[in-house]
C-alpha cells in the first residue's frame, strides 16, 4: 500500500474515532451544524489537525467528504518540487476515472473497473444523481494540510485569548468568535495577505479604516488589541442585519452585502441551503467553507489536548500603557527611556516603518505600550526630555519632480545637499537613471530657524505668474500651503521610506544586497529586474492640474474625503454618486482643493499608494511571471481574486500598456508568480 493510502487509512480510523464527541460539542443554538455543513466540519479538523504543509489532499470541491486522495511530497523542498508532478498525475488519473465512470450505463458493472476507478465509484455512492460522475471530474480540489501552522497559532493564542474574550463579551458577543483568528491567520498579528488583507483579524483597507486608524505612519490593522475591538464592531454590525450566527461569521469572509443578496436570493436563513444552491460569482471555495473552518478551530482549539497533546500556551504579555503628550519620535523615546527598540515595536505593532525609523513622529496623544519593569515611571522619564524634542505637530515632506536635463548632482547643488544623501533617502541604487516627473524626498534642513516645508513642484506650462514667473528655470515653486515647522537636531538622520525602485525597497527590506526575484521556475518568464522591478514601484498618476482626478486601485471615496478635507457626502453630491454606489477603477471624479492644496492632496495620495506597496513587498516576492490568457467572462475583480490572488495594481505594473479595464478573450496578460517571505495568513485555497 502506497504513503498516501496509508495516510487516508489512517485517517478514517482517528477521525472516526472522534465524531462520536465532536457531535456533542457542536450541538448549540448559536452555531448550528447542518448536515451540509457537518461534512466540511470534519474535513477541516483533518487539515487542521492530521496533515501538514507536505500534504495535498484532492478531493471533491463541493462534497468534502470525498477525499480521493494525499500525497505526500516530502519534508524538503527539493523533494517538494520533485514530487509535485504526483500531485498531478494523481489528480488526472482521478478526473480520468471519473470521466470513464460518466460514460458507462447503469447498473455499472465494478468487475470491469481498475483500481482506482471501483474507490471513485464506492466514493459516490451516497449520491443517485446521474450526472455526479461527470460534474465530478470538473470538480477536483487540491488542499494542503496545515497542522503546524495550526499549533503554531494554538500556541500564541494563549497570549491574546484570554482580553478577547473579554472585549467580546463587553460588546454582548458570544466569546467563541474569538477562535476565528485560527483560520484567519493562525493569531500571528503580522499575518498579511496577497491581496492586503492584515493582522490577526486580517481587516482589508477599506474595512478597517471604518473603524481603525491606517495611514502612512499607523496602520491599527496589525495591532491584536485594537484590531480585536474592531472585530467585535464588525461582527455586531453584520449579526444585527443578518441576525444569523452562520451568515454573520461568514459575511466576515464574504462580506455582508453578499450575504444578504444570498439570503434574499433563497429567501432562507439556512447556510447549508446557500452553500448548495446559492450561486454568486465570488461565493467561492473560502467563503463556502469559512463557517465550517471557524467550527472545526473552535472544536480543536478547546480540545486541543487531544489534537496537540502536552502543547505549552504562551503567557499573556504584560505592558503598561504611556500616553504620549506630544509629538515625538521613536529614536528619542528609546534612547530616554533606555528600552529595547524591538521590543517596543513588538508591543505596538501599529507604528509603521516611517515612524520606527524617525521619519514620522509618535502622534500626540498615542496610548503607546511600554514593557512592565520595576521602578520603571515613563511619566517622570518624559518630563526630563528636553522641549527640542518634543512638538505639536506631525514632520511634513518636501518633494521635488525631476525635470528633463535633471540629474542628482545639480538637485543635490540646488538644495544645498549632497548626491549620496538623496540616493539614502530615496533608495536610488543608480544615480544615473532619474526619469522626468519622478518625486525626489528632499532632506529637512538642519538649521536652527524653523523652516517653511511644502510640496515642491515646477509649475504646468504655460501657468507661470506674478512671483512664480521670476523664479530660475530649476527653482520649485511651493505649493500655495506652507507649514511652519521646526527642524530635527542635526544628529538625527533622516531616512526616508523607498520611493522609486521596487528594488531597492526589496534590498531594504530584505538585506544581504538580495534581489527580490527569486529562483526561476523551468518554463517560466523571468521577471527582469532592469524592466519590471524599475517600473513596479511606481504610480501612475500625476498631481493633478484640474479638479478631475482618475481613480486608482484601492482608492475609494472615505479616502478622497479624507485626503481633500472633505465629507464624504460632499463628494458623492458633486459628483452624483449615491450612497450605494462604489467607485471604479478608472472613473473620473470632480475634486475640490478648497480645504487641502493640490500638492498637499497629492502628496497624501502618494503616501496611500507608497504604504501598501511597502507591505506587499515586505512580506511576498516575485518569483517570476506567466502568461494567462484571458478567458470569455473574466474580468479584473475575477483575475486577482480567483486566477492571481495578487492585488490590482501589481497587475497593473506588470501589464503596462494593457488595457485591464477591457478584457478580451485571446488577450495575453502576464501574472506573477509569488512566494511568501512571511509566514502565509491564508489556511484554505480557493
Amino acid at each position: 500500500m502506497s504513503k498516501s493510502r496509508i495516510w487516508l487509512a489512517a485517517t478514517v480510523v482517528i477521525v472516526g474515532g472522534w465524531m462520536a464527541a465532536f457531535s456533542n460539542v457542536l450541538a448549540n443554538e448559536l452555531f448550528p451544524v447542518s448536515p451540509q455543513v457537518q461534512h466540511r466540519v470534519n474535513f477541516w479538523i483533518k487539515v487542521f489537525t492530521i496533515y501538514g504543509r507536505q500534504h495535498v489532499i484532492i478531493h471533491d470541491n463541493d462534497h468534502l467528504n470525498v477525499i480521493y486522495d494525499v500525497v505526500d511530497l516530502g519534508d524538503t523542498t527539493s523533494a517538494r518540487r520533485s514530487r509535485w508532478s504526483q500531485v498531478e498525475a494523481t489528480r488526472q488519473e482521478v478526473r480520468a476515472a471519473l470521466q470513464k465512470l460518466s460514460l458507462m450505463t447503469a447498473p455499472i458493472d465494478t468487475l470491469t473497473l481498475n483500481q482506482r476507478q471501483r474507490q471513485v465509484y464506492r466514493q459516490w455512492a451516497f449520491r443517485n444523481d446521474p450526472g455526479k460522475f461527470a460534474k465530478a471530474a470538473q470538480n477536483i480540489h487540491l488542499q494542503a494540510g496545515v497542522n503546524q501552522l495550526f499549533l503554531k497559532g494554538l500556541v500564541r493564542s494563549g497570549r491574546y485569548l484570554d482580553t478577547m474574550m473579554t472585549v467580546f463579551r463587553q460588546y454582548g458577543l458570544p466569546e467563541d468568535l474569538c477562535y476565528l483568528p485560527h483560520v484567519e491567520s493562525a493569531f500571528n498579528y503580522r499575518a498579511y495577505s496577497k491581496l492586503g488583507a492584515a493582522g490577526i483579524w486580517q481587516f482589508t483597507r477599506s474595512t478597517g479604516r471604518i473603524y481603525l486608524k491606517i495611514d502612512y505612519a499607523i496602520d491599527e490593522r496589525f495591532d491584536p488589541w485594537l484590531a480585536t475591538e474592531a472585530a467585535a464592531k464588525l461582527m455586531r454590525h453584520n449579526y444585527s442585519e443578518l441576525q444569523s450566527w452562520p451568515l454573520a461569521i461568514t459575511a466576515y469572509n464574504h462580506g455582508k452585502g453578499g450575504m444578504l443578496r444570498a439570503k434574499k436570493q433563497l429567501n432562507t436563513d439556512d447556510l447549508g441551503t446557500i452553500i448548495e444552491y446559492y450561486n454568486g460569482r465570488a461565493f467561492g471555495f473560502a467563503s463556502k467553507n469559512f463557517y465550517a473552518e471557524f467550527l472545526a478551530a473552535r472544536h480543536v482549539a478547546k480540545n486541543y489536548q487531544r489534537y496537540f497533546p502536552d502543547v505549552p500556551l504562551e503567557k499573556p504579555s504584560k505592558y503598561l500603557t504611556f500616553e504620549v503628550p506630544s509629538y515625538i519620535t521613536y529614536d528619542a523615546l528609546v534612547k530616554k527611556f533606555k528600552l529595547d527598540r524591538d521590543l517596543v515595536a513588538e508591543l505596538n505593532p501599529s507604528l509603521r516603518r516611517p515612524i520606527l525609523k524617525s521619519t514620522r513622529r509618535i502622534p500626540q496623544g498615542f496610548k503607546l505600550r511600554l514593557p512592565h519593569l520595576p521602578e520603571f515611571d515613563p511619566q517622570a522619564l518624559y518630563a526630563q526630555l528636553p522641549a527640542a524634542e518634543k512638538f505639536d505637530s506631525q514632520i511634513s515632506d518636501r518633494y521635488y519632480r525631476v525635470e528633463p536635463g535633471d540629474n542628482l548632482g545639480l538637485i543635490a547643488r540646488q538644495f544645498g545637499t549632497t548626491v549620496e544623501t538623496l540616493m539614502d533617502l530615496n533608495d536610488i541604487s543608480n544615480p544615473r537613471r532619474l526619469r522626468a516627473g519622478q518625486l525626489l524626498e528632499l532632506p529637512i534642513p538642519a538649521s536652527g530657524a524653523p523652516t517653511r516645508i511644502a510640496v515642491v513642484t515646477p509649475p504646468a506650462a504655460g501657468t507661470e505668474t506674478g512671483a512664480a514667473a521670476q523664479q530660475p528655470a530649476r527653482e520649485p515653486v511651493t505649493g500655495t500651503q506652507e507649514t511652519v515647522v521646526p527642524p530635527p537636531k542635526a544628529k538625527e538622520k533622516a531616512v526616508a521610506p523607498p520611493d522609486t525602485s521596487l528594488l531597492a525597497l526589496a534590498r531594504a527590506q530584505a538585506g544581504n544586497g538580495k534581489s527580490i526575484f527569486g529562483p526561476i521556475q523551468s518554463g517560466q518568464k523571468m521577471a527582469n529586474a532592469s524592466g519590471v522591478g524599475e517600473r513596479l514601484f511606481e504610480v501612475n498618476f500625476e498631481m493633478p492640474v484640474s479638479n478631475t482626478v482618475v481613480v486608482q486601485p484601492e482608492e475609494t471615496i472615505g479616502h478622497f474625503a479624507e485626503w481633500l478635507g472633505l465629507p464624504a457626502q460632499r463628494l458623492r453630491q458633486m459628483n452624483q454618486i449615491a450612497y450605494s454606489e462604489n467607485l471604479q477603477l478608472g472613473d473620473k471624479l470632480t475634486v475640490d482643493f478648497a480645504q487641502v492644496p493640490a500638492a498637499e492632496f497629492h502628496r497624501r495620495r502618494l503616501e496611500y499608494h507608497r504604504s501598501i506597496q511597502e507591505d506587499f513587498f515586505t512580506n511576498y516576492r516575485i518569483d517570476s511571471t506567466r502568461t494567462y490568457v484571458v478567458k470569455s467572462g473574466d474580468n479584473m475583480w475575477y483575475l486577482c481574486n480567483r486566477v492571481v490572488s495578487a492585488p490590482v495594481w501589481l497587475l497593473q505594473r506588470l501589464n503596462k500598456n494593457q488595457d485591464l479595464l477591457r478584457l478580451y478573450p485571446g488577450q495575453e496578460l502576464q501574472i506573477p508568480v509569488l512566494t511568501p517571505l512571511t509566514e502565509s495568513s491564508v489556511l484554505n485555497q480557493e
